[in-house]
């Protein structure tokens, strides 16, 4: 991949990773304080437990979000950037633009879905 767009997905996945941080941070603030505003009956109690862990759930898949841009920056900086971790070769550029953190070629990340193994 020539210098000019790897600098592209660069900045794209810094400024990506910034947004997830700072979204990260407000909803793992906002789930802590979920519900702890007065008194609560017993099925009050359930709804706000059941929000608590969907909104923990958030949380986590923008966590794993943010290991994969981290991951991308990483190959990025090795020269790996837009090379399928499956089979070596070049991830589409339409992937990678609506992606930038993709690990697979759209090809092998079909065939692992064949397969059962959910993959970005």
């Amino acid at each position: 991949m020539e210098a000019e767009r790897m600098e592209y997905f660069r900045k794209k996945l810094h400024s990506m990773k910034d947004e997830l941080i700072s979204k990260l941070n407000e909803r793992y603030n906002d789930a802590l304080s979920f519900g702890n505003d007065g008194t609560q009956d017993s099925a009050d109690e359930a709804y706000n437990i059941y929000n608590k862990n969907l909104m923990l759930e958030k949380v986590e898949t923008d966590a794993i979000k943010l290991q994969l841009i981290e991951q991308a920056l990483e190959r990025i900086e090795s020269g790996s950037y837009g090379v399928c971790i499956e089979c070596e070769d070049d991830i589409e550029d339409r992937r990678l633009e609506f992606v930038p953190f993709a690990r697979y070629c759209t090809d092998c990340k079909s065939e692992l879905e064949k397969k059962g193994i959910v993959r970005i």
